[in-house]
């Protein structure tokens, strides 16, 4: 189990520098299309992708994965490298995008071009590891809660702890569960356990 120790982080201006990721949990949470990603010196001035839409964005595939551990540490790894990272599943497991910020819908060959419809995504969810630094616990009072719960911070913002799991593919589905229905996460990617922490605005820390 995830002790205080084990837990030992700290929500400050470090997690600003981490990039949020998305977990999407069904086909009909976003557009698929292809995209014209730009790219110096290499033939045609570039390469084309398979991609998503989302939040007006697109997102290029990155990787495929059968292993949910897998996928929890190259989210972490995209994350920590700035880059903005969607998690959808598939049929045998889980597919990565990554956000492409110069990328140009192309429609395919022989067909006009298309007019994509609208695609809002879920919440943000954070990924670290237990090792991450600048990373802290606390203790939170937490409205309509009569006892006070553990939690993380960051300044102002503050995360209770909703739930512990051994699996990661049980965290993943409950943190796109979460995350669809409006709640900013956090989730500390321990060796053996995953600690969901949920955004609460209202909150506040016990003396």
């Amino acid at each position: 189990m995830l002790s205080s120790a084990t837990l030992k982080s700290q929500l400050t201006q470090s997690e600003l520098s981490l990039q949020p990721v998305k977990l999407l949990s069904q086909r009909d949470d976003y557009t698929t299309c292809h995209v014209f990603i730009p790219e110096a010196g290499v033939p045609a001035g570039g390469h084309r992708s398979p991609a998503i839409v989302l939040d007006g964005g697109f997102y290029s595939f990155f990787r495929s994965a059968t292993d949910p551990v897998k996928v929890f540490s190259l989210l972490q790894k995209l994350s920590a490298n700035g880059e903005l990272a969607v998690m959808t599943p598939t049929p045998k497991g889980y597919a990565i995008w990554v956000a492409e910020p110069d990328a140009q819908l192309v429609a395919p060959q022989g067909q006009p071009p298309r007019t994509l419809p609208p695609s809002f995504g879920p919440a943000n969810c954070w990924i670290i590891n237990d090792r991450q630094p600048g990373y802290r616990t606390c203790t939170l009072r937490v409205p309509d809660l009569p006892d006070t719960v553990p939690g993380l911070a960051e300044g102002q913002k503050l995360f209770s702890l909703y739930r512990r799991e051994t699996e990661a593919e049980t965290a993943l589905k409950l943190g796109s569960r979460l995350s669809q229905r409006g709640d900013e996460i956090v989730i500390v990617a321990a060796q053996q356990e995953y600690a969901i922490c949920i955004y609460e605005p209202g909150a506040t820390i016990a003396e």
